[in-house]
């Protein structure tokens, strides 16, 4: 392999701004491999992509896992991985519809250009500068896809701001904006959020995995809490149920992150034995349009727990029909796709009453709860 040249950013301004002076001429780049600046105004650059270097442990997986390792060491390049990436979509499902996302925004980028720069910060690494980006993983890897494609030559480019106050919270934002995170995307991103904030970084060489599992050793103090629930609007209770996803393999959280599993699905699967979470997770993802009853039923055939179909029963009296109606709405609020649960049933409860409506129903809510808690302390 020919030695990879040493691109610097030390010279970075004066290279530009030449670049930039020149542009109005007829005449050809001072260096065609230096990063160049396109806007004065807004510091936009534009970034070889043999310069960057993306977040290897943000909360949106792109790249898939046994490719990561060996790219982000830099032991192999964009170009060989992403050769590789369109390999294995040849044979996964899953990788090659979110490949085929990355197709079509490297064809948009092309045709109509790129309107947002990617972010990030100039660091130095091994001697060598290198532009560690924050914000824009999916245009640069739509760049790279659409390069490979193309059986282009040359050193691709983004466009690029520097961002000399990186933060999670802007990272996880833009991530957030593009759609919303599956619930091992929403895991790692309050992992990430919480270690970083008990100085808990990325050590050389960690894997995401081994990375994100020591968050079972950190206590959330009150400022973390305050940050989940500024930047995720995520409550103690919540992510600590996130956080056992951190039990799975690394194959079977790649799976159900790609399949975009649900969260009432993911902690159904490991609600059983371990030994079956990777058939079960490999079962939800095999086939579009598996819903929690198919898996709450293939995990009942693989433990032998299956129910037998019940025989029918007489109408139950109007007073245990409505008991159990108002039982099936609180027990499935963790399935409502938000935090703060309880206000909106409140809201929904109080917002066609008048005051004297209201307090009836008020007085009645805790009667039953007085009601519920006798019966709770007699419990054995």
């Amino acid at each position: 392999m020919a030695k990879e040249d040493k691109k610097s950013f030390g010279s970075l301004i004066g290279i530009t701004s030449e670049a930039f002076d020149a542009s109005a001429q007829e005449t050809k780049e001072i260096d065609e491999n230096a990063p160049k600046m396109v806007n004065h105004r807004q510091s936009v650059y534009r970034v070889p992509l043999s310069m960057i270097k993306p977040d290897r442990f943000q909360s949106r997986i792109l790249l898939p896992y046994e490719l990561r390792e060996p790219f982000y060491e830099r032991r192999t390049t964009w170009q060989i991985t992403v050769q590789k990436w369109l390999k294995l979509a040849e044979s996964d499902k899953l990788i090659k519809r979110e490949l085929d996302e990355l197709i079509a925004l490297g064809e948009s980028l092309h045709d109509t250009g790129q309107i947002k720069p990617v972010t990030g910060q100039v660091l130095s690494l091994d001697g060598r500068d290198v532009f560690k980006m924050l914000t824009g993983e999916r245009r640069f890897w739509a760049t790279a896809i659409k390069a490979v494609r193309d059986g282009f030559e040359g050193e691709p480019y983004v466009l690029a701001l520097i961002d000399n106050q990186p933060t999670l919270e802007k990272q996880i934002a833009e991530n957030m904006a593009y759609k919303a995170l599956t619930p091992v995307g929403k895991a790692r991103a309050a992992a990430r959020l919480v270690l970083e904030e008990n100085g808990i970084s990325p050590q050389v060489g960690q894997d995401e995995l081994s990375y994100f599992r020591q968050i079972s050793d950190v206590r959330l103090s009150d400022e973390t809490r305050e940050l989940l629930q500024r930047t995720l609007q995520m409550e103690r209770t919540y992510f600590g149920r996130l956080m056992k996803f951190f039990e799975l393999e690394q194959k079977e959280l790649e799976i159900a992150d790609r399949a975009e599993m649900p969260e009432r699905v993911l902690r159904e699967i490991m609600a059983h034995d371990r030994k079956l979470w990777p058939k079960a997770v490999a079962y939800y993802a095999d086939y579009e349009g598996r819903t929690y009853q198919d898996v709450q039923a293939f995990l009942g055939r693989l433990a032998g727990t299956e129910q037998q179909k019940r025989a029918p029963r007489m109408p139950l009296d109007p007073i245990t029909k409505s008991a159990r109606g108002l039982r099936r709405v609180l027990l499935g609020l963790d399935d409502v796709p938000m935090d703060d649960k309880i206000g909106p049933v409140a809201d929904a409860l109080m917002g066609d009453t008048d005051k004297v409506e209201a307090k009836l129903l008020l007085d009645r809510m805790e009667t039953l709860t007085a009601a519920l808690r006798q019966r709770y302390d007699g419990m054995k």
